[in-house]
């Protein structure tokens, strides 16, 4: 690892003193127990890391070719999984997720990424076309990149974060700079010691630590950069959309969600509970695509709630470094606080914890998985994104499509949807009357980079992933040529 102290930051590919000199502790959710250290990053330090992605880009532009972007992106996918278990022990520590998750999920996910997206950087073209304005004409589109963009990712995913943003990025042959979460920034800045080995030219991907207040402001705010990519709450999403209006800036936004699942009386339900349990408990709730609000049919809700009960049952909560274990902590003490005022609040309101519910004893931030019943669709716990491992049950008699497709869409948000059933016009229908940016049927799985992720309303605007998400990093210009 290259020598980094820990009040640095990662700019022009080097590690330098952040300008304040001042420091984030890293906690260990698991136990509760500082860690480390990481820069406390602010607006000098962003002006920097701008100013060396703006040189970067201009030199860029004539010697940092397609095929140089296509291979640096695969030699960094190869770097993460030589340094597999490293990564994983990192995102262990750093997270609470349980080393079987990120052995087999976060870092293979990240290499996969990567790869995806290094084919796309030789594949961005233009096109030309036949103008009917008098005249002898040849016109064309050129696609370039938009320019440096400022990056902000989440706690909950932090390696896949940065390899999800920087990978698009520099396919499209922008220059990055990058602000991992406070609470989570020990990956993206062992990932900033592999860029110059893997070809990444100095300045072309910057890396910032520092508090989303500090740091993501000044990033935000910077006329420097062109472009934002954001995933987290909805709350900051507004921020950002209000203070990036004023300099006309591109934003890409993927926020919160409360995402239904549907479960009609004809659905396999073993495979259902199955997948709802997963879907809802893993990474401890903390994924903002999780199925969090369960909408089943009343003839088959009691079987199902049982199911998934007994599964949650088997699911090991404990030590992250213990290879059985399924679930971890949450992120920090605050979160936790957070998820058990929605259960206690739920629970004065009627609601009943059919599973969970009660806050363990002991160090580390854990929740228990909690199956919430007796709720109403006007509370508090089923239209708010809980943001941990907490199910909500809410079944319904009808069987008209659009009178359920009315109860999924009855939410502010519409990021991600689930339906199961064996009926196939059930489940085509369904997917053209909810609102959401991605629905899944029979399965909550299916995820890959090739699929565009993002949602409506308030889960966002724009896409990430596939080929919008590359193409978010570039802009279009047009040209007329006089023959």
């Amino acid at each position: 690892m290259a020598d980094r102290r820990a009040s640095s930051i990662f700019v022009g590919g080097e590690w330098q003193d952040c300008a304040s000199g001042t420091t984030i502790d890293v906690i260990n959710p698991a136990t509760g127990a500082s860690i480390g250290a990481i820069a406390a990053g602010g607006r000098v330090d962003v002006d920097r890391a701008v100013t060396a992605a703006t040189n970067a880009l201009h030199d860029a532009r004539l010697r940092w070719a397609p095929v140089a972007r296509q291979d640096a992106l695969l030699a960094l996918a190869r770097a993460i999984e030589a340094h597999g278990e490293e990564f994983a022990q990192l995102e262990m520590h750093d997270t609470g997720k349980p080393i079987s998750n990120v052995r087999r999920v976060d870092v293979p996910q990240s290499a996969a990424g990567l790869r995806y997206f290094a084919g796309w950087a030789t594949k961005l073209a233009g096109e030309t076309m036949d103008l009917s304005v008098p005249g002898n004409w040849h016109a064309c589109t050129l696609r370039e990149p938009v320019g440096v963009v400022g990056q902000i990712i989440p706690w909950n995913y932090p390696l896949m974060g940065a390899a999800m943003k920087i990978g698009p990025a520099l396919a499209a042959g922008c220059a990055v700079v990058l602000k991992p979460a406070e609470l989570t920034s020990l990956s993206a800045l062992r990932l900033a010691d592999l860029l110059n080995e893997c070809g990444v030219p100095p300045g072309m991907v910057n890396i910032v630590p520092g508090r989303g207040g500090e740091a993501g402001a000044a990033l935000v705010d910077h006329p420097g950069v062109a472009k934002i990519a954001f995933t987290g709450s909805t709350m900051t999403g507004r921020q950002i959309l209000r203070a990036a209006s004023d300099q006309m800036k591109r934003v890409t936004v993927e926020l919160g969600g409360k995402s239904p699942v549907i479960v009609l009386p004809d659905a396999d339900l073993d495979a259902a509970a199955q997948s709802i349990a997963m879907g809802i408990f893993f990474n401890s709730g903390q994924t903002c695509s999780a199925g969090s609000r369960l909408l089943v049919h009343a003839s088959v809700a009691d079987r199902l709630v049982e199911r998934i009960a007994k599964i949650t049952s088997r699911m090991a909560t404990g030590d992250p470094a213990d290879p059985a274990t399924l679930l971890g902590p949450v992120i920090s003490d605050v979160q936790r606080d957070r998820i058990m005022g929605f259960v206690e609040r739920a629970t004065a309101s009627g609601g009943r914890c059919y599973t969970g519910g009660v806050r363990p004893e002991g160090p580390g931030f854990f929740v228990p998985p909690t199956i919430m019943t007796d709720v109403r669709a006007d509370m508090e716990i089923v239209r708010e994104e809980v943001f941990g491992p907490v199910l909500a049950v809410l079944p319904f008699e009808t069987t008209d499509l659009d009178e359920i497709a009315g109860l999924a869409n009855d939410n502010d948000y519409g990021l991600s949807a689930y339906i199961w059933t064996r009926n196939i016009s059930h489940a085509l229908g369904l997917v053209k009357r909810i609102r959401s940016g991605t629905v899944r049927v029979n399965t909550s799985g299916g995820n890959d980079f090739a699929m565009p992720a993002g949602g409506v309303r308030l889960s966002g605007n724009g896409r990430e992933n596939g080929r919008m998400g590359v193409e978010a990093y570039t802009e279009v210009k047009a040209v007329t040529i006089a023959l």
